[in-house]
């Protein structure tokens, strides 16, 4: 899985979710609550929350896309 570039917080938590199965079923089932006390920004937030998927891959995909698309420049 390709780290994030320029969204440390978002890399994190696809690290984490990647090495942590509960961790990564909450962010799969209910993103919000696996989220909730991580103290990220609302952008990032946002991001994260956003997201259908039923595997972490397909999860990174969706966010990788997401932030290709919302790039400025």
């Amino acid at each position: 899985m390709s780290i994030i570039q320029n969204r440390p917080a978002i890399s994190d938590i696809l690290i984490r979710a990647s090495a942590n199965s509960a961790f990564r079923t909450k962010l799969l089932t209910n993103p919000t609550e696996a989220l909730i006390e991580l103290n990220l920004s609302p952008e990032d937030t946002e991001i994260l929350t956003a997201i259908n998927a039923h595997t972490l891959k397909e999860y990174a995909r969706q966010i990788k896309s997401r932030l290709i698309l919302n790039y400025p420049g």
